[in-house]
């Protein structure tokens, strides 16, 4: 999402990224990837589960999280030291005022991302 910060932030929205560790390991993770935008924490897990998002080792440990995990490896990408809740998977959401869900998008699995482009697109 960060390469679409700049289209984000031209149509007046903000990108916000909600982990599920610790307040000093989103401090690194901001420090070493030089994050520009709020990373937020909630290690209790309630926003995930408020948002209906999946955890289990089922969506963590499956075929289809080896083949993206290969396929992000190929692309450069590669998994460091894994930090909070490791069966929680992740989504993503594009909230306009006053809390209008436009796009959710709920993982499957691990790896699972939506299109970027249509995060954008749904912000109008």
């Amino acid at each position: 999402m960060r390469d679409h910060l700049t289209e984000i932030r031209a149509k007046g929205a903000e990108l916000v990224v909600v982990g599920n560790g610790q307040p000093f390991m989103a401090k690194a993770f901001r420090d070493e990837r030089e994050l520009d935008f709020p990373l937020l924490v909630d290690p209790g897990l309630r926003a995930y589960k408020a948002a209906g998002l999946k955890r289990g080792r089922l969506a963590t440990l499956n075929p289809a999280v080896a083949l993206r995990a290969a396929r992000a490896m190929a692309g450069g990408f590669s998994q460091t030291a894994v930090e909070g809740d490791p069966w929680q998977q992740g989504g993503a959401f594009v909230i306009a005022p006053p809390g209008e869900v436009r796009l959710a998008f709920v993982a499957s699995g691990a790896g699972e991302h939506p299109d970027p482009r249509d995060l954008v697109a749904a912000l109008g």
